[in-house]
C-alpha cells in the first residue's frame, strides 16, 4: 500500500476468493432444473441448452479469475483532511497480464477511526487493459478528527455474465490523520483580543523593529546612519552599530475545559471545543498574538510562541487530543499572561474570556448555504 510521501507502492494480492451470491445460486438451479427436463424427454435442444448453460459457467470463471491474477492495488492519500468535509481517496491498479484485461471491477474499501468508527469506501473501473494502470476516486467525509486506518482492500467482477464472482484482497492497510473541522470567528468574537498584538514591550530574546536596544556590534557596511551608537563609536573609536530588539506581542492562553473521555469519544461540545480553539488560535496568530494552548484533562501545556505560518504551532496536535489517554500528572501553571480565554464553561481561574461550545453556531461564520 502506499503511504503519503512516499512513491506508490503497488502490491499484489494477499487472498482470492470465489463468492456464492444469490445470482449464481438460482442459475445453477436453472441448469438443474433443465438437466432433470433433458433427461425426462431425451430432447436433443435441451442437453445441447444444458451444454452451453454449463460452458458459460467455466468461461465466466476462468475469465473472471484470470483477469483478477494480475491486479495489482495502491492507495494515494490527500495531504490535508479536515472533518466533515468532502474529501477524496484515489485507487490505482495496475494490470500485469499481457493479453486479458480487466472489466467491471468494484473497489470496496474501510476507514475506521476514534470512538469506534466506520466509514466505507466504494469506488469502480469500467476497465484496466493489460499491462496497463487505471485510477478510481472514491468520495467521502470522515465524522471524527484523529488517526483513521484504511483497508483491508479488496477487487471484485462479476465480468462477463455475472454468474461467477471473484475477489481478490489486500490486507496492507494506509493511516492518515483527519485535522478539526476549520471554522473561522466572528469578527469582534474575541472581544479585547482582536487588538494588535504589538503592546509597546520588548522582547530581548529576538531582533525586531522595537525601540529597546538588543545589542551593540561593529558598523557594517550599509548599515543605516541613524543605526549608528555615537557614544560608543566614540569610545571605542569605530564605528558601532546599534540593534534593536523586536517588539513583545501579547501572550494569551486558550483552555479547552473539556474533559479526556469526552475528547476521546468525541462528544458533540468537546468537538465543539476543539474547533473554537483552532479558530481562536487562527484568529490570534492572525492579529500578532502569541497563543498558547492548555487542556487541563490531558495534561497538554504549550506556551505561547511566535507562528511561523496562518495557523497556530499546536495545531496539528489537535487532530489526536484525548487519544493519548488519562494523565494523571498535575499540569502545568500557566503562568504570566496577558489573557486566558477559557472554552467551556469558564471554570479556569483568571480566564479573561469564556466561549461556550454549546452556542458554537452564534460565534463562527456560517457557510452561505446555511445563513
Amino acid at each position: 500500500m502506499s503511504t503519503l510521501g512516499r512513491n506508490l507502492d503497488l502490491r499484489a494480492p494477499d487472498a482470492r476468493r470465489d463468492h456464492v451470491h444469490i445470482v449464481a445460486v438460482l442459475y445453477v438451479g436453472a441448469t438443474f432444473m433443465l438437466l432433470l427436463g433433458a433427461m425426462s424427454s431425451q430432447n436433443n435442444l435441451l442437453f445441447a441448452t444444458v451444454g452451453l448453460a454449463l460452458a458459460a459457467v467455466i468461461v465466466s470463471g476462468f475469465i473472471a479469475g484470470s483477469s483478477m491474477m494480475g491486479l495489482r492495488f495502491a492507495r494515494r492519500l490527500p495531504v490535508r483532511i479536515e472533518a466533515d468535509t468532502p474529501t477524496r481517496i484515489e485507487y490505482h491498479t495496475h494490470n500485469k497480464n499481457r493479453v486479458v484485461s480487466a472489466f467491471a471491477v468494484r473497489i470496496v474499501d474501510a476507514a475506521a477511526g476514534p470512538a469506534e468508527a466506520a466509514v466505507p469506501l466504494n469506488a469502480g473501473i469500467g476497465r484496466v487493459a493489460a499491462g496497463d494502470h487505471a485510477r478510481a476516486f472514491a468520495h467521502v467525509e470522515f465524522p471524527h478528527r484523529g488517526r483513521w486506518v484504511l483497508g483491508p482492500g479488496r477487487l471484485y467482477t462479476m465480468f462477463p455474465f455475472g454468474i461467477s464472482k471473484k475477489s481478490i484482497r489486500f490486507d496492507g492497510k494506509d493511516s492518515l490523520v483527519v485535522m478539526p473541522k476549520a471554522v473561522e470567528l466572528v469578527r469582534g468574537g474575541l472581544g479585547m483580543f482582536e487588538s494588535l498584538g504589538d503592546d509597546g514591550r520588548a522582547d530581548l530574546r529576538r531582533k525586531g523593529g522595537g525601540a529597546e536596544l538588543y545589542n551593540l556590534r561593529d558598523y557594517q557596511r550599509g548599515d543605516p546612519v541613524s543605526t549608528i551608537a555615537w557614544q560608543a563609536s566614540a569610545r571605542w573609536n569605530k564605528l558601532i552599530s546599534r540593534e534593536v530588539a523586536a517588539p513583545q506581542t501579547k501572550r494569551v492562553w486558550i483552555v479547552i475545559e473539556s474533559s479526556v473521555n469526552d475528547l476521546r469519544d468525541r462528544k458533540p461540545l468537546a468537538e465543539s471545543s476543539v474547533r473554537l480553539a483552532l479558530a481562536a488560535g487562527r484568529r490570534l496568530v492572525e492579529n500578532g498574538v502569541a497563543a498558547g494552548l492548555h487542556v487541563p484533562s490531558c495534561g497538554v501545556t504549550i506556551v505561547p510562541d511566535h507562528a511561523d505560518s496562518a495557523w497556530p504551532a499546536w495545531a496539528p496536535m489537535l487532530a489526536m487530543l484525548g487519544d493519548e489517554g488519562e494523565i494523571t500528572s498535575v499540569p502545568r501553571s500557566l503562568g504570566m499572561n496577558d489573557g486566558i480565554i477559557a472554552i467551556g464553561p469558564g471554570t479556569t481561574p483568571g480566564r479573561s474570556l469564556v466561549l461556550d461550545p454549546a452556542r458554537e453556531e452564534s460565534l463562527v461564520l456560517q457557510p452561505r448555504g446555511r445563513r
